[in-house]
Parts: structure tokens; C-alpha cells; sequence
């Protein structure tokens, strides 16, 4: 994991005191201060007042996976300090979005929203879909009206609130992109899995938008030109595709995207609707006998990442 980032721990059984003299002794930066948005180049610790009975422990910018070792640093010597957590607590990361275009970010809230459910199985069920008023769940969010935004501030605009599981508002602000969904944790294997699990998934994200759409053959309707071939190669490689990825890749709006879908089905494609997602399935025609299959949360992330998911996952259902 290579992007910068930050993180906010929200802390409580422990004084700041306390816990200023547990990071100085293991080598950490850091000070008091007041409540402020203002990025420091040392670790801070500032009031809170959504957090019962603490405050909030905020990094400076770290990069990679040495910032990842610092982070775990920070929570290890906070947790042999005695720090706690309670349900008002969260843990919070912020990523450095210089580098993502409106489509990057586009393609992470619709992952991310398509995802809620399987990423809601790995937290504890006070942060699962709208559960919670500081990280309300993405289905709220007007996709049609996301879709059709021109910058990250109008996304911004749009959303309205920095309170959901991904918060564009801290764009404007730091120039970052807000992950608000994990449950408060000073245990350092958490923060690191989670840090790298964003960081891979924006990359992944990244990535899907610089892969050339049109690279998947349409083989059996060579008489397809333009548009149609691209969203028929869609199809082709992927066997499953979201509304809101069409209107990505085209820059269409809905309705523009299902009368395309509509023409493909008079072509003799069998493309479906899947009940209960904007989604469309092909069932017959173009679709090779090996196709790809759907688009899965765990593309582009590690396999140790993804075997400390799959466990937790396992064990929050039994709870």
C-alpha cells in the first residue's frame, strides 16, 4: 500500500494525559491541542464531543506502509496504556485523492455502495447500514444526480453530509477521501488490515477506469460499431455490469444507458435485469463459454487482507 493517508482514533478509559505520556514514550510526536481540522505534522490529541467519556487521537499525514507501522505504533502503546472503545467510538481514515479523477472517484463510491453488504459483514452490527448517524449507509446517496457530476466538489454538494461510510466533503477541505465505517479499535492489526484494504481497493478502483473497455472482443457480432460493440464487450468480459458502470464508461445518464441495453437485445443479446440491483445480467448470445465472473469487493486486494476479512467475517456471524 503505497498512497499517503490518515488516520483519527476515537479513544476512550484513558486520560490524555495518560495517553500523552504513553506515545512520548515510545518515540511518537504529539500534542494537546483544541479542537481543530488543522493537519499537523505530528500526532494530536483533541476533544470530541460525539465520543463518551474521551477524545480523539489525530496522525499527521503518514505514507505507505511505514505510516501503516507508525499507526500500529500509536495503538499499541495506547491500548498497553489502557485505552478502550465504546459504540460511540469510530475509527476514521482520510487518503490522499490528488491523484483520482471524478470517474476514479465515481467508480469508489459505486464499488463501495454495490459492496456495503458484504463490507457491512465485516463490522460489528452498530456500524452496518444505516445503523448509525456518523457513517450512514451509501443507499441514501441520489446516484442518478452522483453520476451526472462534473468535479468531486459537486459530488461533494450532492452528498450533502460528511456523515456516510465514504465522505467527499473532506475533499474540499484536505484534498482526502473519508472512510467513516469502521467500529472504534485501538488493536493495531485491525487499523493496518483496514488501512491497507482502502488504500488497495482505491487503487483497484484507480485501475478499473484505466483499463481500455473496448479491449474484450465481440466475436460472434462483427457487424457491431461504436458504442455498441464497447458496451457489447462490457458484456462479453464481464457477464454481470451495473447501470452505474455504464454511465461511467459512456458518461450516459440511466435512462440513456437502458435504451442502449434495449438495441444490444434487439442485436439477439440475452441481457437481463437482476431483480432488486441496477444490474444487468447476459445470459446467452456474445457470452463466451468461459466468461469472467461478477466483479468481486476483493479484486486487487492481498491475500493476507483478504483471509483477515474472510475470518472476521466468519466469526461476526456467529455472534
Amino acid at each position: 500500500m503505497n498512497r499517503s493517508f490518515g488516520i483519527e482514533l476515537e479513544i476512550a478509559g484513558i486520560s490524555t494525559q495518560h495517553a500523552l505520556a504513553a506515545l512520548q514514550a515510545v518515540g511518537v510526536t504529539v500534542r494537546q491541542e483544541g479542537y481543530n481540522h488543522t493537519t499537523r505534522t505530528h500526532w494530536k490529541l483533541v476533544s470530541d464531543s460525539s465520543v463518551q467519556g474521551g477524545f480523539e487521537v489525530v496522525s499527521p499525514v503518514l505514507h505507505g506502509e511505514d505510516g501503516i507501522a507508525e499507526a500500529m505504533t500509536v495503538a499499541e502503546a495506547l491500548s498497553d496504556a489502557g485505552a478502550t472503545v465504546n459504540r460511540t467510538c469510530g475509527f476514521h481514515v482520510h487518503f490522499d485523492a490528488s491523484d483520482l479523477s471524478v470517474a476514479d472517484v465515481k467508480t469508489i463510491l459505486r464499488r463501495y455502495a454495490d459492496h456495503e453488504a458484504e463490507i457491512d459483514a465485516i463490522m460489528p452490527p452498530s456500524r452496518r447500514g444505516g445503523a448509525n448517524t456518523f457513517c450512514n449507509t451509501l443507499a441514501r446517496i441520489s446516484f442518478p444526480r452522483m453520476m451526472q457530476a462534473e468535479s468531486i466538489s459537486e459530488m461533494a454538494v450532492i452528498m450533502g453530509s460528511r456523515y456516510y461510510k465514504v465522505n467527499l466533503e473532506a475533499f474540499r477541505r484536505h484534498g482526502t477521501i473519508e472512510f467513516r465505517q469502521h467500529s472504534g479499535t485501538v488493536n493495531a492489526r485491525k487499523i493496518a488490515n483496514w488501512v491497507r484494504f482502502l488504500g488497495q481497493f482505491i487503487d483497484a478502483c484507480k485501475a478499473m477506469n484505466t483499463a481500455p473497455v473496448a479491449s474484450a472482443p465481440v466475436i460472434d457480432h462483427p457487424a457491431l460499431r461504436g458504442v455498441q460493440a464497447r458496451l457489447a464487450a462490457m458484456f462479453t468480459a464481464q457477464g454481470v455490469v451495473s447501470l452505474a458502470s455504464i454511465c461511467d464508461a459512456f458518461g450516459w445518464l440511466p435512462h440513456t444507458a437502458r435504451a442502449a441495453i434495449t438495441r444490444l437485445r434487439r442485436t439477439g443479446m440475452q441481457i437481463e435485469p437482476i431483480r432488486g440491483q441496477a444490474a444487468y445480467r447476459l445470459t446467452g448470445g456474445m457470452m463466451q463459454e468461459a466468461a469472467p465472473a461478477q466483479e468481486s469487493l476483493w479484486n486487487g486486494i492481498s491475500e493476507s487482507v483478504v483471509r483477515f476479512y474472510r475470518n472476521r467475517a466468519a466469526v461476526l456471524a456467529t455472534l
